[in-house]
């Protein structure tokens, strides 16, 4: 298998538990096409960027032509959006994928679990029990050995994160 092929089979084993925690909290998502308050212009690693050039390369000419002017429209704004949806939805990155969901980490030192959730969707009060959180450690884990894997093959530094704003702005793979 390569590393591509490990990468969407961890985007599909997100994407489920996803729809599991999804599901548990439909009726406080506000989350849905067209918001996006957390669409920001975030970094990913090297293997997600070149997961998203393939998917911008994909995109139609018109399409391409308006992420690059999205561009324009602000430093801390997705580059990614085309009239507030993602351009590029199927191939987002993690990143993007959880926005808006109740998200858990587990602090060993600590030994406690820190939750990080958007509060259009959960209130402070909201109580958020661990059964309905969505741990993203393995994935994080997971993500992080295969970006190894990708940058060794390629000869990238595996530590350095790609803004999204550069990667559109480089345009699509050998361009």
């Amino acid at each position: 298998m390569t590393c591509i092929q490990d990468y969407h089979q961890l985007l599909d084993a997100l994407d489920a538990e996803i729809a599991r925690v999804r599901e548990m909290h439909a009726a406080t998502l506000s989350c849905g096409p067209r918001c996006a308050s957390c669409c920001l212009a975030f970094s990913v690693l090297p293997i997600e960027a070149a997961f998203l050039r393939e998917a911008i390369a994909a995109l139609p000419p018109a399409s391409q032509d308006r992420l690059g002017r999205s561009l324009a429209e602000g430093a801390d704004r997705c580059p990614l959006l085309i009239d507030d949806l993602c351009g590029i939805y199927a191939a987002r990155p993690v990143i993007c994928r959880t926005q808006g969901l109740p998200l858990a980490y587990v602090d060993e030192e600590r030994e406690a679990i820190e939750v990080s959730a958007c509060p259009l969707n959960f209130p402070d009060e909201y109580a958020l029990a661990p059964e309905r959180l969505l741990f993203m450690d393995g994935f994080n884990a997971r993500l992080s050995d295969l970006n190894l894997i990708w940058c060794r093959k390629q000869g990238l530094a595996p530590d350095r994160r790609l803004p999204l704003r550069e990667i559109v702005s480089s345009g699509p793979p050998g361009a």
